[in-house]
């Protein structure tokens, strides 16, 4: 078909104008002839066919130049005689007449199927080419022996086969399809055989396909082509390969799964938190409030949105100019919202919110959670209260101790004043300064920020003060220069082992009445406290004499915060006690072990 409509669209040439006029002399041999056996037959008879055949199959300008030729021929041998006499017309000069307006419109009528033709094979030759850029396997089949009409330009690049390798539906078993159960398929299992067959129409069915290099999945698409009467004369197959587009699916597929688990383990986090959502748009400058949010407010518990003033009527008054005033300055940096929100529910409760959010520039929102902490400020306040109620009963108690103490202190005095024994008396009056000690201690722990620790300087300098009175004739100087605040559990202990070394030093450093200098220094370096007592008395003998109670007691202090002492003395030299203690906050370790040098007078 398309090579007779190609013939027929062709420009006529100078072989065009031959053959018709080839044409026309063998009509006017056979009128010739015709007129030899009948007699009296039309003239241009065998004329209008030839002109007919002419004009459709060489054009018609060939056409028409050869029927004009061939008129004049005939009339010249057939009629015999001039061409036009007057009057009348006879019958031959009538068909003469008749002839040329008979050619005119047999030539119109050639031309008009010559350009019905023309766009027969234009109209043919775009679906053909349309058909072959078909972006997938396509193929048309003839009925009834399914051989192969036409194909798509793709169909090799699909199917991975040379081209030709399939002239009929029969050559469809080589091919490479493969059931579910992994036998290959045989020819009529294909679908355009189907349809061919037995008029199946199928759409989007799936079939696994074995390439020679690889296997892919295709799409397959296939119908009968029917003819006026219903009967299938041909069948149309499409495939695409949709390997990719499945794999994509798959794995949009795998993702979505996966957002779901996130989002479903979200969703947990958020409903066993406790957590509202919210949002605010800020081209709208309208806030969206999940199920939960709004049920913190007193809400209906369901989703809510409304305009961002209507949100602030929920905060406190005076808390709103600054909760308005943090949020936009999140939003203006682009970055992290947080902050604490004293709210009054519908219900005109108020609660405690805390909320954290993220401002999301791209999309112009701002999103982020809430969580109710009321009762948790309800507890903070309960115990911070609790707190501020035993700090009192603390310093009440510390009070009443230290009073307690110096009852003590005053009932020992009393006691001393009474006693003629020497010996008594100076049991009583260490006694005295041992409790005095303590007391001293406790005060300077009621006078601690937080009853837990002591400013060494200031216990140091109030002991001084307190044993400077039990020798006039000596001078104590104290150099406690360490800002350093200490646990009251080494402090003390420290401050009772500085009261037995002072009372010490100021008793028996110097004779009775003999003036002298007693010096107290401290200093702090690389994670150590070292505290220095030092007098320029007699000293102490080049013979250890028996330990008394204060100097055991001394070695139970020092053993109790992880202390060493170290005494240097001799006769006429002095005495130099120094005491080295670790500093746990310093080294952030506990306190190392106790040396045992010790060697002091005795009390």
């Amino acid at each position: 078909m398309l090579r007779f409509t190609a013939r027929l669209s062709k420009k006529p040439g100078f072989a065009d104008y031959l053959l018709a006029a080839g044409l026309v002399v063998l009509a006017v041999v056979i009128r010739a002839a015709f007129d030899l056996i009948t007699p009296g037959a039309g003239p241009f008879v065998l004329l209008f066919p030839a002109l007919v055949i002419g004009g459709v199959f060489f054009g018609t300008g060939p056409a028409a130049a050869a029927a004009a030729a061939g008129g004049v021929v005939s009339a010249v041998l057939v009629l015999g005689q001039p061409l036009l006499t007057w009057p009348p017309f006879n019958a031959a000069q009538l068909d003469l007449l008749l002839f040329v307006p008979a050619c005119a419109i047999v030539l119109w009528a050639t031309a008009s199927l010559r350009r019905a033709a023309s766009l027969a094979a234009a109209a043919e030759a775009r679906l053909v080419e349309v058909f072959r850029q078909i972006p997938g396997a396509a193929a048309i089949l003839e009925a009834p022996d399914g051989r192969l009409l036409l194909r798509s330009a793709q169909s090799d690049s699909v199917l991975g086969h040379a081209a030709g390798r399939v002239r009929q539906s029969g050559d469809l078993d080589t091919y490479g399809g493969i059931h579910d159960d992994g036998q290959p398929y045989a020819a009529d299992d294909y679908p355009i055989v189907r349809a061919l067959k037995t008029g199946e129409i199928v759409r989007g069915e799936k079939l696994l396909y074995r390439r020679a290099d690889r296997l892919v999945d295709l799409e397959v698409h296939a119908g009968p082509v029917r003819d006026l009467n219903g009967t299938v004369v041909a069948a149309v197959g499409m495939a695409f390969d949709v390997s990719e587009r499945l794999a994509a699916e798959r794995q949009l597929q795998e993702s979505e799964a996966r957002q779901r688990a996130v989002a479903e383990r979200l969703h947990a986090a958020i409903d066993a938190g406790s957590l509202g959502l919210w949002e605010v748009d800020l081209a709208t400058q309208r806030v969206r409030l999940d199920a939960t949010f709004a049920a913190m407010l007193g809400l209906p518990a369901e989703s809510v949105e409304m305009p961002r003033a209507e949100l602030q009527r929920f905060v406190q008054p005076g808390d709103r100019a600054r909760a308005a005033a943090v949020l936009d300055q999140a939003i203006a940096e682009g970055g992290i919202y947080c902050d604490e929100l004293h709210m009054r529910t519908e219900q005109r409760a108020e609660r405690w919110f805390v909320t954290r959010g993220r401002v999301l520039t791209d999309m112009q929102q701002v999103v982020g959670v809430v969580s109710d902490l009321t009762e948790r400020r309800q507890r903070e306040d309960a115990l911070r209260a609790a707190l501020e109620a035993r700090e009192v009963l603390m310093r009440e108690a510390d009070h009443r101790i230290k009073n307690s103490l110096q009852m003590v202190v005053s009932l020992l005095s009393l006691q001393r004043t009474r006693v003629a024994d020497p010996d008594a008396k100076h049991a009583l009056g260490a006694a005295i300064s041992r409790v005095e000690a303590i007391a001293n201690a406790h005060l300077a722990l009621q006078r601690s920020p937080d009853l837990r620790s002591i400013e060494i300087d200031r216990m140091l300098a109030d002991l001084c003060d307190r044993v400077g009175s039990l020798n006039p004739a000596v001078t104590l100087c104290c150099e406690a220069r360490v800002e350093l605040s200490m646990d009251a559990d080494q402090a003390i202990p420290l401050g009772l082992l500085a009261s037995e070394v002072l009372t010490n030093a100021l008793r028996h450093a110097y004779a009775p009445g003999v003036a002298g200098a007693v010096t107290l220094t401290t200093c702090a370096a690389g994670g150590m406290l070292e505290m220095t007592i030092a007098d320029a008395g007699a000293g102490m003998p080049a013979t250890p004499v028996r330990r008394g109670l204060g100097t055991t007691l001394i070695a139970a202090l020092a053993r109790q915060i992880g202390a060493t002492v170290d005494t240097r003395s001799g006769p006429g030299a002095g005495t130099t006690v120094c005491v080295r203690l670790k500093l746990p906050a310093a080294t952030g370790a506990p306190p190392g072990p106790v040396s045992d040098t010790i060697a002091a007078k005795p009390a």
